[in-house]
C-alpha cells in the first residue's frame, strides 16, 4: 500500500466517525421538535384479532374508547378524565 492510498482510507474513516453520529443526533432532534399531537395520547389498546382493537384515547380533559378497524374508527364511549378536572379546580 501507498502513503496516498493509506491517507484516504484514514481520511474517509474520520468522515464516517463524524458524519454519522452528527445525522444521528440531528435527525433525533428534528423528530422531537417536530412531533404533532403533544396534547393527544394513546392509554391504552387492546388487539381483538386480524385488523380489530380496542383504543383508549387522551385528548385534553377527556378520554374516548375507540373500535377500529381496517375500514372505520367508532367512538364507543366518551368520559371525563377526572385527574384533569381535579388539578384545574383552585382550593
Amino acid at each position: 500500500m501507498d502513503s496516498t492510498m493509506i491517507w484516504g482510507l484514514v481520511r474517509m474513516v474520520l468522515a464516517l466517525v463524524i458524519i454519522v453520529p452528527s445525522a444521528f443526533y440531528v435527525t433525533r432532534w428534528y423528530g422531537r421538535k417536530h412531533t404533532v399531537g403533544q396534547n393527544l395520547r394513546i392509554k391504552e389498546a387492546l388487539s381483538l384479532g386480524s385488523n380489530r382493537a380496542l383504543y383508549v384515547v387522551e385528548w385534553e380533559s377527556e378520554r374516548y374508547l375507540l373500535g377500529v378497524t381496517n375500514q372505520t374508527i367508532t367512538i364507543l364511549d366518551r368520559k371525563e378524565d377526572t385527574q384533569c378536572v381535579q388539578e384545574e379546580v383552585p382550593s
